[in-house]
């Protein structure tokens, strides 16, 4: 099976955000083990301030707020 938290990683490596978001949610609903790290990994930061990451972390049960 494709590695989409890996696909997702290295879209948000080169900037593409867009990407990097469909491939987070196709990790999502792989229930990927990616999943459990997306508060903390640095590989996302660029994608912190978006709503669709904060969505996502709601989602996965990891928002702050």
């Amino acid at each position: 099976p494709i590695q989409a938290g890996a696909i997702a990683w290295a879209y948000a490596g080169i900037g593409d955000k867009d990407h990097a978001l469909d491939w987070l949610d196709s990790a999502y609903a792989q229930h990927s083990n990616d999943m459990t790290t997306l508060r903390v990994n640095p590989a996302f930061d660029v994608l912190r301030a978006d709503p669709r990451y904060r969505r996502l972390l709601e989602r996965v049960g990891l928002a702050t707020e």
